[in-house]
């Protein structure tokens, strides 16, 4: 099992990674909804403009990819399958249209296994809290989605907070997280390296 963390931005990142050194994408990018993040305005905008085409390249480059998207289904590149997550008694609710109580999770590619291809997960119970991003998601998710593939390799793109590096541990696969923002990057460092103590305790 091998961790790589990479602190800059995933365009030019993960030109250098060959196509097929990685066997799943598994990341939740921006989803211009107006999130408050260090560096970065989450508009609609700005969705289209910087993240839509890194999405395009991720799911062309790459043999298979889960993509988390919020509200923006009909400009997602077209799709495998459309997971559910359903979060009862969610507090954020969605003022711009598309959904607020579920979240449908993207899928492309080969090297599924979906028996259910629905989580019932309460989003307010569930999130990882502390660690100062503005859109952590439930390690329990991660963990259920990375079950679904085969993949022993994994990459996050848009790491944030680093769930994906954490599920990626405590399943024992290998990970890539690359991550723009140093608050983020150091956030994502901190968790992953305890998780890994965790571990051998």
């Amino acid at each position: 099992m091998s961790i790589e963390l990479i602190l800059g931005d995933c365009l030019i990142e993960m030109k250098k990674i060959p196509d097929k050194s990685i066997d799943l994408v598994l990341t939740d990018p921006p989803y211009g909804v107006g999130f408050q993040y260090n560096n970065y305005i989450d508009s609609e905008e700005n969705w289209k403009i910087n993240i839509l085409p890194i999405l395009d390249i991720i799911t062309q480059k790459f043999p298979s990819a889960i993509c988390m998207s919020m509200v923006q289904m009909k400009n997602m590149p077209n799709f495998k399958w459309a997971l559910c997550w359903y979060k009862p008694g969610s507090t954020r609710r969605n003022k711009i249209g598309g959904w607020s109580i579920w979240e449908p999770i993207f899928i492309y590619g080969k090297g599924w296994k979906v028996a259910n291809d629905a989580i019932r997960l309460p989003d307010c119970v569930n999130h990882d809290k502390g660690n100062n991003h503005p859109c952590p998601k439930p390690l329990k998710l991660f963990k259920w989605l990375l079950s679904l593939h085969e993949g022993q390799t994994i990459l996050d793109p848009f790491m944030g907070s680093g769930t994906t590096g954490v599920a990626c541990k405590e399943l024992g696969r290998n990970f890539i997280g690359i991550e723009i923002d140093k608050t983020y990057y150091e956030i994502a460092q901190k968790r992953i390296a305890q998780a890994t103590q965790e571990l051998f305790v």
